[in-house]
């Protein structure tokens, strides 16, 4: 019997087959990789983005935001400045200053302009979340020490929590604080309506951990702690994914004691990252988000090595449930876009691709398909 979207997707989280494997585009495609995605799309009469759309199992929702005016709020809140970066086929963004470097006293500290919860609209979250829930609701957290490392710079961050471990506690209480605060505000306002809040903090580099796991445990898990706690507390049903990047599988049980039941990135390039050793040491207890390699399977190989490591990564993470298939971050430019569309094809078989990529159809005024002739369309769906 075929389930929704949040049916397919909770089944999973809570280590039950589902009907088939759950898919999530994750952090998506780069707005340059998007922008190749359509255009490859659209001679053959597909909208890129309706395909996205139609083949998303979750959906993001958070309260509005009503502050002060800023141009990101997601970081203007924060006092942290952006810049876009040129590097050729595209754009990054990079930090233009850390507000908080050269504060090197808990006084300071306090003194600093920290953002209100109150800025946000919590009272008109419920509108935002569709009343026929058929895909999973996720809302995004925070990111305690990675917004400390964004507001501190990177190296003095990592020194702190070996020289000055005292300050960043002090530091990641008003930065947690805030968080919780609006955490709490939204679960109220929708307390059966969010199945999955995402958390992130980038724990592993290519090689290891950033920091070791005694200092995890000091530092920074008591914080993860007190937002998985409030999750519990206020949506018991709903399940805590933490993003991370790297090479973070002797943390895990540390992530566990946090509070934590999914695990999103799994870069499976990183060292020690096996699908299989995961799967083997935390499958009974923990789900997993991602795997599908942005770094060298999806821009370096080709649709046929696509499809056998997707149908890998279901065989080994998706046993007995527990799997969520993503790329494992952001899909970049020059990836190319039949890799996508083999990976989109074998993880959602052949019937559900079909019928997206009928959903996706760019169709005119009179609802005419915008190519020469359908069979165009089929011939490329199968």
């Amino acid at each position: 019997m075929k389930s929704t979207s949040r049916e397919r997707l909770l089944a999973a989280l809570s280590h039950r087959k589902p009907d088939r494997i759950p898919f999530t585009w994750g952090f998506g495609a780069t707005p340059e990789m998007a922008a190749a995605l359509r255009a490859h799309l659209a001679p053959q009469g597909i909208d890129w983005d309706k395909l996205q759309a139609a083949t998303e199992d979750k959906i993001h929702v958070a309260p509005a935001y009503l502050g002060p005016a800023c141009a990101n709020p997601s970081l203007g809140i924060w006092g942290i400045n952006v810049r876009s970066a040129d590097y050729g086929e595209g754009h990054y963004e990079e930090f233009t200053e850390f507000p908080l470097a050269g504060l090197t006293t808990p006084e300071a500290i306090d003194a600093y302009a920290w953002p209100n919860p109150d800025w946000f609209d919590y009272a008109g979250l419920a509108a935002a979340i569709p009343a026929d829930r058929t895909r999973a609701t996720q809302f995004s957290a925070g990111n305690p020490f990675e917004l400390y490392c964004w507001m501190t710079g990177i190296e003095d961050a990592l020194m702190n929590v070996l020289a000055e471990p005292a300050l960043v506690q002090r530091t990641l209480e008003h930065i947690t604080g805030f968080l919780d605060a609006r955490l709490q505000r939204t679960l109220a306002a929708a307390p059966d309506d969010i199945d999955l809040v995402f958390f992130a903090d980038d724990l592993g580099t290519q090689q290891g951990l950033l920091m070791s796991r005694d200092a995890y445990r000091e530092v920074l898990q008591p914080f993860h702690r007190r937002l998985t706690d409030t999750v519990r507390r206020l949506a018991p049903r709903a399940h805590c994914l933490l993003h991370s990047d790297g090479a973070v599988f002797d943390v895990i049980p540390d992530l566990l004691d946090a509070g934590i039941d999914t695990l999103e990135a799994v870069q499976t390039d990183a060292a020690g990252m096996n699908p299989e050793r995961l799967k083997r040491a935390y499958g009974d207890r923990l789900s997993f988000q991602g795997a599908i390699s942005v770094q060298h399977l999806l821009p370096h190989g080709n649709p046929e090595t696509v499809r056998a490591e997707c149908l890998r990564l279901m065989d080994v993470l998706g046993k007995d449930g527990g799997y969520i298939a993503a790329p494992a971050h952001a899909i970049q430019v020059g990836t190319p876009p039949e890799n996508v569309l083999a990976m989109l094809h074998t993880v959602l078989g052949d019937s559900a691709y079909k019928s997206a990529w009928q959903r996706a159809c760019d169709r005119d005024g009179q609802g005419r398909v915008r190519i020469s002739t359908r069979r165009r369309v089929m011939s490329e769906v199968l």
